[in-house]
This record gives C-alpha cells, sequence and structure tokens, in this order.
C-alpha cells in the first residue's frame, strides 16, 4: 500500500501506468518475497481489482472470494468497489 497506493486512485484498472516502474519493481520484489512468479502475483491483484461476470471452477471463486477479502482488509480496495453480484454457472 505504501509503494503502490490504493486502487481507487491509479489511473488503470489493473496496474497504475502512471508508477509502472516502481510497480513492476514490486511485483518483482513481492515474487521473490513470497517465492512466487511475478504473473502469479499480478493475478491476485487482478482478481482484487476486477469485477468477473460468470466463474464456474470452484478454484477461481475462492481466490476471487480470498483476493477481495484480502484487498479490503489491507485498505487496497473499497467496499464500494465490490461487485453487486457474482454469477456463478455449473
Amino acid at each position: 500500500m505504501k509503494e503502490i497506493g490504493p486502487h481507487q486512485y491509479w489511473d488503470a484498472k489493473i496496474r497504475p501506468n502512471a508508477m509502472r516502474g516502481n510497480y513492476d519493481k514490486l511485483l518483482s520484489e513481492l515474487a521473490v518475497e513470497f517465492g512466487a512468479k511475478e504473473t502469479a502475483i499480478q493475478q491476485q491483484i487482478n482478481f482484487a481489482t476486477t469485477t468477473q461476470q460468470e466463474l464456474g471452477d470452484r478454484s477461481h471463486i475462492r481466490t476471487f472470494i480470498l483476493n477481495k477479502s484480502a484487498a479490503i482488509e489491507v485498505g487496497f480496495i473499497t467496499t464500494p468497489e465490490l461487485p453487486n453480484y457474482l454469477k456463478i454457472s455449473n
């Protein structure tokens, strides 16, 4: 949060364009810290910052909900940024 600020102040949906260099460096550092790939960290941010129209896979549903919860808990997103509904297909 200190490095990239709350999502509502970003100039783009899934990554802040104005701070792209700092953002990419942060992704790299987080990947090393958590032993993950940068793309996996970006995917978690995507789930936290986007609205999914429909989810069918249980693991995607779980990941979507957990990422939204974690993002709210740290103040990265606010409750008005949550979707009004989530369609789950079988």
